[in-house]
């Protein structure tokens, strides 16, 4: 899925900050954020809360989660227990082998935290009920839904300051994620921000003779990206501001059927 020789390379920081942080600012969590708790014996012996030491509750007996998170206004309460992170290195490192796709070691990881869940490791809210995904199965799935030797793009457009607020292009060989790439891969041959509607079809035909053929490509502007983040299934855009083309069909059905089924939960 991801390739062990991976190449990440023109990598424009300010387009992968601007992908990672997104396009508008996060809401203030609510609350004092997390109150993360560590007992030995059932008794408190480190509490933080937002970051800070919380000295009171040292030594004091683990109580209920749900009762903690309202008597500090905490935004989640994780409790651990003093052995749990040796029991889970000791369990996923021994599953682990060096020729292990990473997002196989991500999951045998996941799975070795899942095991202590409601012993060693307690949540309030409580984190989604479920065993792991098997990584063939994930595999699986990667491989129907994007073939090889192409690439998947995207590209948000500042049309205020005529500027790439962000660009992502990735590439796919022999079943594996291989290349992590930016615009500036392009050089002179990117995208022109002042009129990218229309220099995007120039735009794909470069990237199909240096990268690979586009599978699935998203251009869009800074608003309408913000728009969709904040409401993927419903989003509030024209078609002028965000372009899915290429969109191959089966990627097209999924996602239509993604939306019927969360208009179905809402009715």
């Amino acid at each position: 899925m991801i390739s062990r020789d991976i190449a990440v390379v023109d990598v424009q920081p300010e387009h992968w900050t601007n992908l990672i942080r997104g396009p508008v600012e996060k809401p203030t969590v609510e609350g004092n954020g997390w109150l993360v708790l560590v007992h030995h014996d059932n008794r408190v012996i480190h509490a933080v809360l937002g970051g800070k030491p919380l000295q009171q509750l040292s030594g004091q007996p683990v109580d209920d989660l749900v009762s903690l998170r309202h008597r500090f206004q905490a935004a989640r309460v994780v409790c651990i227990e003093k052995d749990f992170l040796r029991r889970t290195h000791t369990r996923f490192d021994s599953s682990l082998s060096y020729d292990m796709d990473y997002v196989e070691q991500l999951l045998v990881m996941l799975a070795a935290f899942r095991k202590e869940r409601g012993s060693g490791l307690r949540v309030d809210p409580p984190t989604p009920p479920g065993p792991v995904p098997p990584f063939g199965l994930l595999q699986f799935i990667f491989d129907r839904l994007w073939p090889d030797n192409t690439s998947i793009v995207l590209y948000v457009v500042d049309e205020e300051h005529e500027s790439l607020w962000t660009s992502l292009i990735l590439r796919k060989r022999r079943g594996d994620l291989d290349l992590l790439t930016t615009d500036l891969h392009l050089g002179d041959s990117g995208l022109a921000p002042a009129d990218w509607r229309a220099d995007r079809f120039r735009m794909l035909s470069e990237l199909s003779v240096r990268v690979a053929p586009a599978y699935l490509a998203c251009f869009c502007t800074r608003d309408a990206w913000a728009s969709w983040l904040a409401a993927p299934l419903r989003p509030g855009v024209t078609p002028d501001d965000l372009i899915v083309e290429p969109c191959p069909r089966r990627l097209a059905v999924l996602a239509a059927a993604i939306r019927l089924l969360a208009r179905l939960k809402r009715a």
